[in-house]
């Protein structure tokens, strides 16, 4: 299993609308032709609360592992996806992307919002002990859903290692999970966190 993101930014000079057409359209039509590369969230930074790059495009396959990069380097030197890819490159920019390893079954999201919590693991804890904390905090919060909780592969991808996103039923149940990390060290060191809307509804 195979979770790999884009972290994405929007190129200078290019209009906010352009930019959801285009890169919009280029993420879809990938899902639509390799069926295997699930888009779980697309997501958007809003109201300037998170990091950049502000878009994430969340991808996941249940099939296979980072073998699945061998396959798509075969697509995209076979020219065969020049005619949404280019149209994409044009409009937004991959800053940086990475590999991860699902540690609870991933969920797709949809209407948002979304709060994300990004953290390293600290040292001497393990993956379980990360997912049983995640487990027991999804129990503290019924109205919530936990559609990801991820973990870096080895050093692909950016720091911190960890990344969980929620999807929150309005911005004022914030207030419901916001603080849930203060002075948390064990098993995660919290290190920033994000709201995000889906692509196309975010605030800027």
């Amino acid at each position: 299993m195979l979770v790999y993101i884009e972290y994405i930014s929007r190129r200078p000079g290019v209009s906010l609308e352009v930019f959801h057409e285009v890169a919009g359209r280029g993420q879809l039509q990938w899902e639509s032709e390799y069926d295997d590369d699930q888009l779980l969230l697309t997501l958007g930074r809003t109201w300037r609360l998170g990091p950049e790059p502000e878009y994430l495009h969340i991808w996941y396959n249940k099939q296979a592992g980072l073998e699945r990069i061998d396959e798509w380097e075969c697509i995209f030197t076979s020219g065969i996806v020049a005619r949404f890819e280019e149209p994409f490159r044009l409009a937004a920019r991959i800053d940086s992307a990475g590999c991860y390893e699902p540690l609870l079954e991933p969920q797709p999201g949809k209407g948002g919002p979304y709060y994300a919590e990004y953290f390293e693991i600290t040292p001497g804890a393990t993956p379980d002990e990360v997912r049983t904390y995640f487990e027991e905090r999804r129990t503290l919060h019924p109205s919530l859903i936990l559609n990801l909780l991820i973990d870096r592969i080895g050093l692909l991808g950016p720091a911190p290692r960890g990344l969980a996103i929620w999807s929150v039923p309005t911005y004022g149940a914030l207030s419901e999970i916001a603080r849930d990390l203060d002075g948390v060290t064990h098993p995660i060191q919290p290190s920033h966190s994000g709201v995000y809307a889906d692509f196309g509804r975010e605030i800027l």
